[in-house]
């Protein structure tokens, strides 16, 4: 049915047709411009996916019939000729006001939107769970996913997707869907073999490929496009941005965000999701009430970095942010990376973070930071951060640190981390290997820890906490201590690494597991059972805690 717009080319002034109509090529060039006018709404179905709907149809079919009108004038002398070329000018103007002037008008609109879903609040009720915490960057894990990735029969018909954070059986992983490279690779390929996820929390796992046949993927061609599959099905509703998203059991899907645009196709309402089963391209509709649980990501970035915006730049309207800029802040900016990045809270839901500085480019302090749900679209905006480091002061003092490895800091992420306000920051080489994390503390960059072990970094962490920042009174005195041990080795336990050993052992009489890296130790893996060794460490009341000083007897 769309396609009977294109007899909106043909000459509407029906005293061209009445002067033309006899004219040899008058109808030649009608049926010409009937091709066109296919042509031109053939692209905006098929390749842009447009919404069937009347603010879509105002919205390109302005400039439609301006264009059109505007190929009348080429028949002078003709009665009607004058109100062609007003017609032409007028709806020429209505598109540009529309598409260009209108959007600064609701400026307002577009901030009271997003202060509608908006909760402002101090602080983070509740530290994160260290256990819990992203360490490993997306560098790294697409690092270690391209290997993976070599593995396959055929590899040169495939490519690495995008990589997105998620939380699978309440573990984190980096998810990297595998992609087609090309046309002619997608005639060849039978199906795409499945996906690569790699643990967030611990850099020693190594990438896995997770096999499972999916024919409807998005960089698949014509009705196996996944977006153009939905499309075929659902005609009026906005698609966003697809998500690759497995479910605990490794299943995967492909979960496509719809919704209805507000202020003339200016903001976008969520609505629910489309989830496709990439195998069989059966489709499930869910309202955003009833996102099934192991869905994370539902409000895409693209959505969340406009709402940061409009809620930080638009406060007191459009012209405030040219004038005066009275109360104005904004997110951080990044280069090459996403202004959201994802985080996890104590209940493992992803939540959207960014950090929001002053309106002035060579701000180096936090003026707040927002965490919005990526499920239900809700805000919140803590304010107890002002002051502290934003994350672009973060990846300085982390380089600074390591400026003779000249390591480069992936993107810095805020938590809580023993209540205090914390940057989490890698540090990879010139060839994306992770080397160093870093804990770098938002209100006093002096305080920090670094290790290529989690658990060390946060032992250090904590110790340094509790050494300090003696004067705040949020962190307990016996947060962690200095202690010494003696023993004969009763267990231990040595797992391999990239660059590294790491060594576990308990000592008669002791519960506690001691954790030393070859990196720190290099004669710690000669420790065997039965061996006597001295050994300062951290008591942080865990489990596992990390070694100081080692002295091994016998050695030196």
């Amino acid at each position: 049915m769309i396609y009977l717009f294109a007899v909106l080319a043909l000459t509407l002034n029906p005293f061209v047709w009445k002067t033309y109509y006899q004219k040899k090529g008058f109808l030649s060039s009608q049926i010409f411009r009937v091709v066109v006018g296919v042509v031109f709404i053939f692209l905006l179905d098929y390749f842009r996916l447009i919404d069937y709907s009347v603010q879509a149809f105002i919205k390109f079919g302005l400039l439609y019939l301006a264009f059109f009108f505007f190929c009348d004038l080429f028949y002078p002398r003709v009665k009607g000729y004058a109100v062609t070329f007003l017609l032409s000018i007028v709806l020429l103007l209505i598109w540009a006001y529309l598409q260009f002037f209108y959007p600064l008008t609701i400026a307002k609109d577009k901030y009271a939107f997003v202060a509608s879903k908006t909760t402002v609040a101090s602080r983070e009720e509740e530290s994160m769970d260290e256990q819990h915490i992203a360490v490993v960057p997306e560098s790294y894990a697409r690092y270690r996913s391209e290997k993976k990735l070599g593995e396959l029969a055929h590899s040169s018909y495939y490519d690495l997707g995008d990589s997105t954070l998620q939380k699978i059986d309440n573990h984190l992983y980096w998810v990297t869907p595998i992609e087609y490279t090309g046309f002619f690779k997608w005639t060849k390929g039978k199906n795409i073999p499945g996906y690569i996820k790699m643990s967030a929390e611990d850099e020693n796992e190594d990438a896995i490929l997770v096999e499972a046949s999916m024919k409807y993927v998005p960089s698949a061609y014509f009705q196996e496009d996944i977006k153009r599959l939905v499309r075929s099905k659902y005609k009026d509703t906005i698609l966003l941005e697809a998500s690759f998203e497995p479910d605990d059991e490794d299943k995967p899907y492909y979960v496509i965000p719809y919704g209805y645009y507000h202020k003339f196709r200016q903001m976008v309402d969520i609505k629910g999701i489309y989830i496709v089963d990439p195998k069989t391209g059966d489709i499930k509709d869910y309202s955003i009430e009833n996102i099934p649980d192991f869905i994370d990501h539902v409000i895409p970035t693209s959505v969340a970095e406009d709402w940061n915006e409009w809620y930080g730049k638009y406060v007191h309207g459009f012209w405030n942010t040219i004038f005066s800029k009275e109360d104005m802040i904004m997110p951080t900016q990044w280069e090459d990376n996403d202004e959201v990045n994802g985080v996890f809270n104590q209940a493992l839901q992803l939540n959207w973070f960014t950090d929001f500085t002053r309106a002035k480019s060579d701000s180096g302090s936090m003026v707040g930071y927002s965490l919005l749900n990526a499920r239900t679209g809700k805000i919140t905006f803590y304010t107890e951060a002002n002051g502290s480091l934003n994350g672009k002061s973060a990846i300085n003092v982390a380089e600074k640190t390591f400026r003779a490895e000249k390591y480069e800091a992936g993107t810095p992420l805020l938590y809580t981390i023993y209540g205090q306000f914390t940057w989490v920051v890698p540090l990879m080489d010139s060839n994306n290997v992770l080397r160093e994390m870093m804990l770098v503390h938002a209100k006093d960059e002096k305080i920090y820890s670094y290790s290529n072990s989690k658990i060390k970094l946060f032992n250090d962490y904590k110790y340094a906490l509790a050494t300090q920042l003696k004067n705040d009174k949020t962190v307990p005195t016996d947060i962690a201590n200095n202690k010494k041990a003696t023993g004969t080795v009763r267990y231990v336990y040595k797992a391999e690494g990239q660059s590294s050993t790491v060594v576990k052992f308990m000592l008669d009489g002791q519960d506690t597991i001691f954790q030393v890296s070859s990196t720190d130790f290099p004669y710690s893996v000669f420790i065997e059972k039965g061996m006597k060794l001295s050994l300062d460490y951290i008591d942080t009341d865990e489990a596992i805690v990390s070694v100081e000083h080692l002295t091994i007897e016998g050695l030196h």
